[in-house]
């Protein structure tokens, strides 16, 4: 894994990238309950290719510099989540996803056996950034993390049977 130095330019791109992956789970939902499965699978799968991207940026940063990162454990509808802080830009992680030897290299301020009681209510009105998900994506491939590189694979099937390609075409 090569490490990342977190420049605000790479933390707004991966803020960007965990807003729109959770504007994906909510539209991958909605379209399920519509009946439309075609839509449905191609928004899950990019969604699930969004937090992998997260994830292997988020663990790069820490490989880069650990002082930089700070965390709490929270929990969240019966699970540990890992809060993370970096320069400002705020994460939330499953606890296990980055892996026990950068989590143990991270300032946490709690236990995870002893977790902050903190519900948690996405706030999909919060806005940040007017970067587009196209240019964050740019942005992290140019800086060596590829979104297509996490799709579980690059096509789904619609509910007709027909392969739809859900890779990002911009992206190399």
């Amino acid at each position: 894994m090569d490490p990342l130095e977190p420049t605000d330019d790479l933390l707004e791109s991966l803020y960007v990238v965990n807003k729109v992956a959770k504007q994906f789970a909510d539209e991958a939902t909605a379209a399920y309950e519509r009946g439309d499965l075609t839509e449905s699978n191609v928004r899950s799968a990019r969604k699930d290719a969004l937090y992998r991207t997260k994830t292997d940026v988020l663990s790069r940063v820490v490989a880069h510099d650990p002082s930089r990162v700070s965390g709490e454990y929270h929990a969240i509808n019966g699970d540990v989540w890992l809060f993370l802080s970096v320069d400002g830009w705020k994460f939330h992680q499953p606890a296990y996803a980055i892996g026990a030897e950068l989590t143990d290299a991270i300032d946490i301020s709690n236990s995870r056996s002893n977790p902050l009681d903190a519900p948690y209510a996405r706030d999909s009105t919060v806005e940040r950034s007017d970067r587009t998900l196209e240019e964050s994506l740019s942005r992290l491939a140019d800086a060596g993390v590829n979104a297509n590189d996490h799709l579980a694979r690059p096509t789904v099937t619609s509910e007709h049977d027909r392969i739809v390609d859900v890779r990002w075409s911009f992206l190399p």
